[in-house]
């Protein structure tokens, strides 16, 4: 049997009420379940269909679907609503025309008036699928009109970090990004290195480099840079290392390929005779900070003491040297020497010790011998032979008594004296300052700043000189 008639066909634009009334609702129409009710497989199916006259929606076939509780019979039979299913072609034009009208009124505020204009006259599809027209700029790149010269002036007022982001925009700013004179101070402390950073940084041919803090992962060059080339020199001059965490291969390593190291700082760093030896090769080393560094061994100081004869700035202080490093070096101390902390050596160091070093180094302007508690009173009488000493710290050294500080008075050229302690009383200490009289300034400095790369507050700066541009 076919389903033809099932549903019947309307004519949505007949104004005929039988026809087509206000408002159409489907129902389920009886009379064709009735013509298929003797199928058996039309049995359980019921149909629905749009058809003239009183139209009412069966709410037992229609679950959830019916009239409003509200709504009377005489209610829904009454049907005054709107056509709001007129589908007329004037009825669609006219909620086009509504709805671009409401779009207008909304977008007023942030169109022109000209497009609000195309907005009122129905041309809003239009509008939507033209693309705006744009007016033709020229850029100009005006970099291109400038000298190299120039641009190396700007990039010096670029952070480091944004410098190697500029180096990425061109070729010609790739290479004046690696011009030597943008990369001549650097400060990378604090910082966590991957493998092969230092030879990056090398490459650049830095002059003042603060790695204070840092963390160096090995190896420290990798192949492929500037730096790694056998023949590679690095211009470097002024490097801190100050508690450093660095393998000591790696020391060997970045000590190979820096020879002309002025001021150095390895302060609280764990080294060896390899890593002594290898540093030995900066024979112009000026100043060089070994305070609480660990692994100093009587032949790498030796090494140390020979080749860099031009020191003028030593800090050993709490190296835990043995007694023959210490006797080695009190007797071959350069005569450049000019400041020196040997504080710390406890029992090691002796008065025979300290006339050793005055015998090599009789221009020294500042001397620490605190915590060296083998001294005796008798080592003063070597101590005033140094007649430009203009600093001297004898703190802890318990062994020395205020009678003997007496003597230093006939030093003219003394002007700080500390004996921190609290070994000598304040009426001793009273005696001691009318002896020296009041040019000799006592207990004044807590700290030494023999050799150290910073002291106090202030970290951008290594020796007096700027790490950041």
């Amino acid at each position: 049997m076919t389903n033809k008639g099932v549903l019947e066909k309307i004519d949505i634009n007949v104004r005929d009420p039988e026809k087509s009334p206000a408002r159409k609702r489907s129902r389920l129409d009886p009379t064709i379940v009735d013509q298929i009710g003797a199928s058996e497989d039309w049995k359980v199916q019921k149909k629905w269909s749009f058809c003239s006259g009183d139209i009412m929606l069966d709410n037992l076939a229609d679950i959830g679907v019916g009239h409003l509780d509200t709504d009377s019979d005489e209610a829904v039979e009454d049907d005054n609503y709107p056509d709001f299913l007129d589908l007329s072609a004037s009825s669609t034009n006219k909620a086009r025309a509504e709805r671009d009208k409401k779009i207008a009124a909304m977008l007023h505020s942030t169109i022109s008036k000209e497009t609000l204009q195309k907005l009122s006259n129905g041309q809003w599809d239009e509008y939507l699928l033209r693309k705006p027209k744009r007016e033709l700029i020229f850029k100009i790149n005006h970099f291109e009109h400038l000298s190299d010269e120039v641009i190396l002036q700007i990039f010096h007022w670029l952070p480091k970090r944004s410098l190697a982001n500029a180096a990425l925009v061109c070729r010609r700013w790739h290479q004046l990004a690696q011009d030597e004179s943008l990369w001549t101070r650097m400060d990378v402390s604090n910082r966590c290195l991957e493998p092969g950073a230092i030879g990056h940084i090398l490459s650049r041919q830095s002059i003042i480099l603060r790695l204070a803090h840092s963390e160096i992962a090995h190896p420290p060059i990798l192949p492929g840079v500037k730096a790694s080339l056998p023949d590679f020199k690095a211009r470097l001059l002024y490097l801190d290392l100050s508690m450093v965490h660095i393998s000591i291969s790696s020391l060997i390593s970045l000590f190979s390929k820096c020879q002309r190291l002025k001021k150095l700082s390895l302060e609280h760093v764990r080294v060896d005779e390899n890593v002594l030896l290898a540093l030995s090769r900066n024979r112009d080393l000026e100043i060089l900070n070994l305070a609480m560094a660990e692994g100093i061994t009587t032949d790498g100081m030796s090494y140390l003491l020979t080749n860099c004869c031009k020191l003028k700035e030593l800090n050993l202080a709490w190296t835990y040297l043995s007694e023959s490093c210490i006797k080695h070096m009190c007797s071959h101390l350069p005569s450049s020497l000019d400041r020196l902390n040997l504080s710390g050596c406890r029992k090691l160091l002796d008065d025979q010790n300290v006339a050793d070093l005055v015998s090599n180094c009789p221009n020294l302007r500042e001397l620490d011998l605190s915590d060296c508690t083998g001294l005796s009173g008798y080592v003063i009488n070597h101590i005033v032979q140094l007649e430009e000493l203009n600093f001297l710290a004898l703190s802890r050294c318990y062994f020395i008594p205020y009678r003997s500080l007496q003597r230093l008075k006939v030093m003219n050229s003394l002007r700080y004296l500390d004996i921190h302690g609290g070994y000598i009383e304040a009426a001793e200490l009273e005696l001691v300052q009318n002896a020296l009289g009041e040019r000799v300034d006592i207990n004044k400095f807590k700290f030494s700043s023999i050799a150290r790369p910073t002291v106090g507050q202030r970290r951008t700066s290594i020796w007096g000189l700027r790490v950041r541009d």
